[in-house]
């Protein structure tokens, strides 16, 4: 059966610990206060994220707006790619750093592009683990990063995207120790100790931190970083550069582009993508450009 509304919403009420829920009856008003075509669902889970919203799609909705953040929103970009509808974000989590790139602004503002929705056509990164073969938007990781997304997810206190990231970092620092990393970044070998590897589309993860200051979500290409074994002291002096994407001139720090791109370790870390966890290294990761047309607004950082 076919949708009768050129926009669905689908919002993920547990999203930024509650805040989605919250927001759901905004999103009704402003849209029937704008006169905007729509109907709202609700996904319990990630798997029912990703269903309805490849649902929607497959039933002729132009443009499937997801409430909710960054882990949220990338199951959505599975379910819609390859529909032929469109994506657009309300942000509702606890980073929102996608939004961000794609220039979705506040919440009400994102809302508000709905009534005159722009478009662009993003790049996506597929990868692919012993466990799963995913898609994701933003930036995933592999190492002392994904060992603090690890820990910050269990952790029952809400301090906010960036202070939440930073009270795990603190924690997790305590007891990490760099790896022995096997990359391959287009068909290049590169052995050597590191902290974390970083893959992505976008800017920055975590809410705010830049750590690909200079990647683009329409150029084709991933942007990687490699932070190279540090003491625990030298990596807490460095980190705070991260904010203002200041620590890719740090001597430690590698910065690369490529098109496609393997990890392997020596031990099982795992990759987190979007700040969802897609399984246990080794990991390949490729751009699939331009793959997944997503509603923009008229600050969007990552459309350079």
């Amino acid at each position: 059966m076919g949708t009768s509304s050129r926009i669905v919403v689908v919002a993920n009420p547990t999203a930024g610990r509650g805040k989605a829920g919250k927001r759901i009856g905004a999103v009704d008003t402003t849209l029937r206060d704008l006169h905007v075509d729509h109907e709202i669902r609700v996904a319990g889970s990630a798997a029912e994220m990703e269903s309805v919203c490849h649902e929607a799609g497959e039933q002729g909705a132009e443009i499937v707006a997801v409430l909710g953040g960054d882990g949220t929103v990338s199951c959505a970009a599975n379910g819609v790619l390859g529909t032929g509808a469109a994506l657009a974000v309300l942000p509702a989590g606890t980073g929102d750093d996608f939004a961000t790139a794609i220039g979705a602004g506040s919440f009400p503002a994102a809302v508000r592009l709905l009534a005159n929705p722009k478009t662009a056509d993003v790049d996506v990164v597929r990868v692919r683990t012993a466990d799963a073969d995913r898609c994701f938007v933003n930036i995933a990781g592999a190492g002392f990063d994904s060992e603090v997304t690890e820990t910050a997810n269990a952790m029952s206190v809400n301090l906010g995207g960036t202070g939440t990231y930073i009270a795990a970092l603190l924690k997790t620092l305590s007891r990490f120790t760099p790896a022995r990393y096997d990359l391959t970044i287009d068909g290049e070998p590169l052995t050597l100790d590191a902290m974390l590897v970083v893959v992505g589309n976008g800017v920055s993860y975590g809410g705010g931190m830049k750590v690909l200051p200079d990647a683009s979500v329409v150029d084709g290409v991933l942007d990687v970083c490699i932070v190279e074994a540090l003491s625990k002291g030298a990596f807490l002096r460095a980190f705070p550069k991260v904010f203002a994407g200041r620590h890719t001139t740090h001597p430690k720090v590698r910065m690369a582009r490529a098109t496609a791109m393997t990890i392997e370790a020596n031990r099982g870390l795992q990759v987190y993508a979007d700040g969802e966890r897609v399984g246990g290294l080794p990991a390949s990761f490729e751009v699939l450009p331009g793959a997944l047309p997503v509603v923009v607004g008229p600050e969007a950082a990552g459309l350079r």
